[in-house]
Formats: C-alpha cells, sequence, structure tokens
C-alpha cells in the first residue's frame, strides 16, 4: 500500500455500551408530530431512535448525504482524505467505509431478519425488532466513523450479539491487553502499525447501573456477550463504534526487528519502513531512547512497541501477540 494510504489509517475501532432511559415520555417526544400517519415501522424507529440517542447524545452525529427515511450516507474530510461511511438498507447487512484511494472497512450487524433501515431522530438510522426484543442502529459520526448499536428491549433479547469485521487484506486482529482489540498491517519486516481499535466493551442498563459484558475474538468475528440478570433494567444499549482516519494506537516488533533496532539504532532498523509522519518524526527526534527500550527488550527476551496517540509517543516492552 502507498505511503498515503498509510497516513490515512484505519483508527479507533471502540466498542462501548450506553444507558437508556424508559418510559412513555420519552417514547411520546420521539414520534413525530403526523404520528397518525405514520407506518408502524416507522413509528418504532421514532422510538428506537429516541432511546439510543438519549443513550449518546446527538452532537457528533455526522450530517447525512441521504435521503430522509432512507440509510445513512456521510462523507469526511480528514488528512485530506474523503472518507464515506454509508449504513446498510437492512439490518443483517454491512457498515462500509471507504476512502478515496478505494481503502476499505466494514462491519456486518447482528441482524437476525433482513429489516429495512429508517433514518429517525437526529441522523441515526434504526433497524426496528431486527432480531427478538431487539433494535439495531447506525449513527455516522463527525470523526469518519460511525456507531452501530444494540437495544436490548427486554429480558428475551439475546445475550450474545456477533459483529463481522471485513478487515483489509493483509491486516491482522490481535488483543490490545485492555479487553479491547486492534486490527494492524505490517509496514516493514516484523513491524505492525494499527489499522483500526476497538476498546474495551461496557454496557449500562435503563437506570444507568453497569451490566456486565465481554468481547470474544472468533476468526474475524467479534462476539459480544452482555449479562444481564433480574435486576437489569431494560432496555440496554451497546455501542461498538468505529473510527478511521487518524493515525493513533501502538506500533508492535518482532523480536528480529527489536534485536536490529538494539543492535544497528532505531534510525538506521527503520528508517526505509513506511511509518506514519508522526510516528517517522518521533524515531528521528527519540532514536536514542527508543533503541535503549529496544536493548532492554533484548535483553529481557521481550519485544518493543511504541504506542502514539494525541501528541504522545511512549516506547515500552511487550510479549506474546507478535513478540516471537
Amino acid at each position: 500500500m502507498q505511503n498515503s494510504t498509510h497516513r490515512r489509517q484505519f483508527s479507533r475501532l471502540s466498542i462501548a455500551a450506553a444507558s437508556a432511559t424508559a418510559g412513555a415520555a420519552l417514547f411520546a417526544s420521539a414520534i413525530p408530530a403526523n404520528a397518525d400517519t405514520a407506518t408502524p415501522h416507522q413509528a418504532g424507529a421514532a422510538q428506537a431512535a429516541a432511546v439510543v440517542e438519549t443513550a449518546t447524545g446527538t452532537a457528533d452525529i455526522a450530517a447525512s448525504t441521504a435521503a430522509p427515511g432512507t440509510p445513512a450516507k456521510a462523507i469526511t474530510a480528514m488528512d485530506s482524505a474523503a472518507l464515506t461511511v454509508t449504513a446498510p438498507d437492512k439490518a443483517n447487512g454491512a457498515i462500509h467505509a471507504a476512502d478515496d484511494n478505494g481503502s476499505s472497512f466494514g462491519l456486518t450487524l447482528p441482524g437476525a431478519q433482513a429489516v429495512d433501515g429508517v433514518k429517525a431522530g437526529a441522523g441515526t438510522v434504526v433497524y426496528p425488532n431486527a432480531a427478538a426484543a431487539t433494535d439495531i442502529a447506525v449513527q455516522p459520526t463527525k470523526d469518519g466513523g460511525a456507531r452501530t448499536l444494540v437495544t436490548l428491549k427486554d429480558s428475551k433479547a439475546p445475550e450474545t450479539h456477533r459483529f463481522r469485521l471485513n478487515i483489509p487484506e493483509g491486516a491482522d486482529i490481535i488483543e490490545d491487553g485492555q479487553s479491547g482489540f486492534e486490527i494492524t498491517r505490517e509496514v516493514g519486516e516484523g513491524a505492525h502499525l494499527p489499522v483500526a481499535t476497538i476498546d474495551a466493551p461496557w454496557a449500562k442498563d435503563a437506570n444507568g447501573e453497569a451490566v456486565p459484558t465481554s468481547y470474544k475474538l472468533d476468526g474475524n468475528d467479534i462476539v459480544q456477550t452482555v449479562e444481564t440478570n433480574d435486576n437489569t433494567a431494560f432496555p440496554v444499549v451497546a455501542d461498538p463504534k468505529f473510527t478511521w482516519g487518524i493515525v493513533t494506537g501502538t506500533a508492535y516488533f518482532k523480536k528480529s526487528e527489536t534485536k536490529k533496532i538494539a543492535n544497528n539504532g532505531a534510525l538506521v532498523a527503520m528508517g526505509g519502513w513506511a511509518l506514519p509522519p508522526g510516528l517517522n518524526g518521533y524515531v528521528s527526534a527519540h532514536a536514542a531512547a527508543i533503541t535503549k527500550v529496544a536493548m532492554s527488550a533484548k535483553n529481557n527476551k521481550r519485544c518493543i512497541k511504541i504506542k502514539f496517540a494525541a501528541g504522545l509517543f511512549l516506547p515500552g516492552e511487550y510479549s506474546g501477540g507478535y513478540c516471537k
């Protein structure tokens, strides 16, 4: 892939959950003025959007270029790239993100039924009753990504939801050590950079109480389990979110590359790689510190990693994953 593509990496694929408040007043406020003429599907979408938007807020929902009543399409300019995020027509389709160089990423919704998506509220695309006692929603966001929300409406809703990741060719999915995942691509022999990240999940019920939730990686599928019980106040809203277009995350180096950095110095070992500008500049400015950490990692039979986000660059050691 060209360097320009590396500078427009996928980034934060964060998975979280938010609380929602149920009640007649909330639902009533969501129903449009012409509710008497709305179809049951449209009325259900308005109610579902109200629950979701109470949980997430609406400030970062991207303006959609799609017509009202149809799935959303949002275009965001990020670092000179035009990023287009499109919600699927059906609840069992995939959110699609693509840049102007043809690179793309997808996230398949967990809908059991091919329910039509309807844009409602402040721009949320809703798929009412996409599974048993479950609504699904998508919110394209201003940062070039999208939230995917699963609303468990009552105790009959399934507690396990599967999201298929359609990752770029040559990319891998690894654990990030914080109950989340990173999608990475090799940018030099033995070096991997994130193209997307998935944050650790969390969930709350309608009273704002935390609900235990976790993720399991099954091939290219991320499976979320939300553990409800007799004390859970429904609805419960879970919020997988990805953001694409901001370079952030952690660069991982194998043992062979850690040894090269330790023996030859960071500038020599890493100079020919297709690193993003920020990380490239950091290597140049802090080559001695990076080399020192690499020497320590080599002596400890571990590997070096470099965390970079929002101007923060921290070299460290790690084991497992790519450290082999």
